[in-house]
């Protein structure tokens, strides 16, 4: 029987975190949401629109751009 909310000590933590870093690299893709640097902005609906406008540009970059064929339909 196991109780619920223990951990066992088996496996390796060190490759359990490398196999998650790994993932979570994976499904991040190449790009962040944001480009690096210090950004300053009048107010906070400045700094909010230019967040969204950040984040569709990277969905943009990481979305295939749909194929003549299936664009007729």
């Amino acid at each position: 029987m196991v109780a619920i909310g223990t951990r066992s000590g088996e496996g390796d933590a060190w490759a359990d975190q490398g196999r998650l870093a790994r993932t979570a690299a994976l499904l991040r893709g190449g790009h962040g949401l944001v480009p690096r640097g210090v950004y300053r902005f009048f107010s906070f609906e400045e700094a909010d629109a230019w967040m969204t406008k950040m984040m569709i540009a990277a969905q943009e970059r990481r979305s295939p751009p749909t194929s003549s064929a299936s664009a007729g339909r």
